[in-house]
């Protein structure tokens, strides 16, 4: 009995993949899309009539066109029997009426798994395909062995003859890998760099004509290049946020390209490959064939459309990568404009005015309102610029010469003597190009001097024409020695934009007026941080100041950090200051705070080791200059990394009697 159950798991083991070899070996053509050729005339394929995509359409054959209407989707069924599916239609072969008499005929028609749209492939002798119905076991025939355009396919019975051999040409898809990084293009043809791929009129909408136009940095010029990981790219303008795609999904040579809305086929996918002369083909997937200006011509609104390859410049094209202008270049924000000729020297409303006409110039950096100025974008990589203190737009005199004309506030109007243009040229430095003569913001003769006059002149590459855009924060950090503050004097004049209090210190002093400050920045909604002055002289000192502070701040939240005041510690070594601002790092950050040190330049420079603090320390440095009140120039600036500077212990702002120390942040922390 053993013996009988051990014979019948061997023989099923062993049958079991027996009958899937034998049922896979009945498959001889593999899935896929395939022309079909007929023996009689390699150059002639099975077609359907006039690319119908109805059903009953018929079948025929015509000359190898590069038409979907001559490529079928062959897939396997079961039984030796595969479907034979028009890709342009989606409709199969079908004999009519699944007539069972020789001649009968053969339509496309809408799938309905009936034998009469199944077929047997079976190959001949000499390599090619015999292809029988189901339904009456005849043959796939060109009818009367005609090679004219247009002949019929029919069933018939076995004869033999050439005009019952077909061949299957698989079409493989062409597939890329990735070339150019995601991002905004404009995409230039290599027969003339400043020619390049354009929307026509502009338009949003799908079936819009995609055209070349020359180059004025639009946004019907450009596109949002992305990979998908497989091979493939999108190209998407940026102005209707449709994807460039080909006309119906057709694959004919000269077929038309447009934008269409997202649909995820193969006629939005394309293939980008690099040429051996530097340029770059773009093929359709869903034909594998070219993108191209339309007989190579240059001129504003020749055509965009696909063709066969044929290394001509006019299937080369240039991607040259630019920003996206629905964003702008910046921010939308509040900025400062410091001329690269002097670090603080700012543009300036002369005299605070509120009125039309007037003028613009630099003035030392006073942390007024008319310093201020708030850049807008509106499109089409334009900004008005706005005085933040009269709400007045910067405007272009249009009286000015070939060579210059002045500039002044006005009542925003939205023409072109009020937009600008930013080009960047390093970290926040930039040219700011009037959009209505192209002449670029100058400082006049490079001057420095307050009232220095502002104009737009021809390009000349100076510093006189390079500004520093900073969107600067400027707050005050108080103790009990500023005794009671006005915080609703403070708050209205809009002096300040943050405040950094003192909790105390050491581990013993709580400063008097530190549960104050901290109710009356949260009611005024001023973004608050907070230091404690340290006393310790020791690892140890510095971790139970860190922990008393813990107490102080429980049941409180910042917006900025909490920071470890460092300044009476001349007899301690660097490793043991930086040391001690680590312990406390760690255990305010445990805590749930960002923590920072404040200290001197010259602590930075001479005391601490900077290399060796957490990377993500907030550093809040002191350095005063003249320590006159105002914003001192780079002389006197901190060079190491920073990103609070204290400029002065004699700052001067409403609601608080004496002085103050007053700061300014110039990135986000």
């Amino acid at each position: 009995m053993i013996k009988k159950i051990m014979l019948f798991l061997i023989l099923l083991i062993f049958f079991i993949p027996l009958s899937k070899v034998q049922a896979s070996s009945l498959q001889i053509i593999e899935n896929g899309i395939y022309e079909i050729e007929i023996k009689i005339d390699s150059n002639k394929l099975i077609d359907i009539s006039e690319g119908s995509t109805l059903s009953r359409a018929n079948v025929q054959i015509w000359e190898r066109s590069n038409v979907l209407q001559q490529r079928f989707e062959i897939t396997y069924l079961k039984d030796e029997y595969y479907s034979i599916k028009s890709v342009k239609s989606g409709k199969v072969l079908d004999v009519d009426n699944a007539g069972k008499i020789p001649k009968t005929n053969v339509q496309q028609y809408l799938s309905n798994s009936t034998d009469a749209q199944k077929w047997k492939i079976e190959k001949t002798e000499d390599g090619y395909y015999n292809i029988i119905s189901k339904c009456n076991n005849l043959l796939l025939t060109v009818e009367n062995s005609s090679i004219n355009n247009g002949s019929n396919i029919e069933v018939n019975k076995k004869m033999n003859k050439e005009n019952q051999k077909f061949l299957f040409k698989k079409v493989e898809q062409v597939k890329g890998k990735k070339e150019i990084d995601d991002g905004i293009y404009s995409i230039a043809t290599a027969l003339d760099k400043n020619m390049v791929l354009d929307i026509s009129e502009a338009s949003k909408v799908s079936r819009a004509n995609v055209q070349i136009w020359e180059n004025v940095n639009v946004l019907q010029q450009k596109f949002l290049v992305k990979y998908d990981g497989n091979g493939y790219y999108t190209i998407t303008n940026i102005n209707s946020e449709k994807m460039l795609d080909v006309e119906n999904g057709e694959i004919t040579k000269g077929t038309n390209v447009q934008q269409f809305v997202s649909n995820n086929t193969d006629a939005q996918k394309w293939v980008i490959t690099k040429t051996d002369d530097g340029f770059f083909n773009i093929i359709s997937k869903v034909s594998g064939i070219f993108l191209e200006v339309a007989n190579g011509k240059t001129t504003n609104g020749a055509n965009i459309q696909i063709n066969l390859k044929d290394n001509s410049n006019k299937q080369k094209f240039i991607f040259n990568k630019t920003i996206d202008d629905r964003k702008g270049i910046i921010d939308n924000g509040i900025y400062e404009i410091t001329t690269k000729i002097a670090s603080n020297m700012l543009l300036d409303v002369s005299g605070g005015s509120e009125q039309n006409g007037a003028n613009i110039q630099i003035w030392a950096d006073t942390n007024e309102k008319q310093q201020k100025f708030e850049f807008i974008y509106v499109g089409e990589g334009a900004y008005k610029i706005i005085s933040i203190r009269s709400g007045k737009a910067l405007t272009v005199s249009k009286s000015g010469t070939n060579y210059s004309a002045n500039v002044y506030q006005n009542i925003y109007n939205g023409e072109s003597n009020q937009l600008w243009r930013l080009q960047k040229l390093d970290n926040n430095t930039y040219y700011i190009v009037s959009c209505y003569n192209e002449k670029y913001l100058d400082v006049t003769g490079g001057y420095t001097n307050n009232g220095t006059n502002i104009r737009v002149y021809n390009k000349n590459f100076s510093d006189s024409q390079k500004f520093i855009l900073e969107q600067k924060s400027y707050g005050i950090d108080v103790s009990h020695w500023q005794n009671i503050i006005d915080y609703k004097s403070l708050s209205e004049s809009k002096k300040i934009d943050f405040m950094i209090i003192r909790a105390g210190q050491g581990t013993t002093i709580k400063d008097r007026q530190f549960e104050r400050n901290y109710v009356e920045t949260k009611k005024y909604k001023i973004p608050t941080g907070v230091y404690l002055y340290a006393k310790a002289q020791n690892i140890e000192e510095a971790r139970n100041e860190a922990n008393y502070l813990i107490g102080l701040l429980k049941n409180k939240s910042f917006e900025l950090p909490i920071f470890y005041d460092i300044e009476e510690h001349e007899a301690l070594d660097k490793e043991t200051i930086t040391l001690m601002y680590k312990e406390f790092h760690k255990i305010i950050k445990k805590a749930g705070y960002k923590s920072g040190l404040y200290a001197s330049k010259y602590y930075l420079m001479y005391k601490i080791d900077v290399n060796k603090l957490p990377s993500d320390c907030i550093i809040w440095v002191a350095s005063y200059g003249k320590n006159n009140g105002s914003v001192p120039n780079d002389l006197y600036k901190y060079h190491g990394k920073f990103e609070i500077w204290q400029y002065t212990s004699n700052g001067i702002v409403p609601g608080i009697t004496g002085n103050v120390d007053c700061n300014v942040i110039s990135k986000k922390i």
